[in-house]
């Protein structure tokens, strides 16, 4: 492989491993619904979770705190209990969620905005 084309591989590998941001999707809810998902998970560990529904003006909020483990990163949420994500580029990838709150959808897969 060229060196440049390392250097490039390298380089994004990096600009990806970071796990703070804002992540948004879009999941079914357990009515049917369509429900708007976005997880914050700032630089010193704090975390937040909003929702909204298609067919409502409800909205939810919570707020915790976030952790990594190589590639898994778990949300600890004050209301809502814990949800574990798998890291995988500009995606977090429910692996672990409270079906009583999230259904046995889950927060469905989250793709980085910002």
């Amino acid at each position: 492989m060229r060196p440049a084309l390392v250097a490039l591989a390298l380089a994004t590998g990096c600009a990806t491993s970071s796990v703070t941001g804002s992540f948004e999707g879009l999941s079914k809810a357990p009515s049917g619904a369509q429900r708007y998902v976005r997880v914050t998970l700032k630089p010193l560990g704090d975390a937040a979770v909003s929702t909204a529904f298609s067919n409502s003006s409800t909205r939810g909020f919570a707020e915790g705190e976030w952790t990594r483990d190589g590639m898994h990163v778990a949300v600890h949420l004050d209301s809502q209990g814990e949800m574990v994500f798998r890291h995988a580029g500009n995606q977090l990838i429910p692996e672990q969620w409270d079906r009583a709150v999230w259904g046995e959808e889950g927060p469905g897969v989250l793709f980085r905005v910002r």
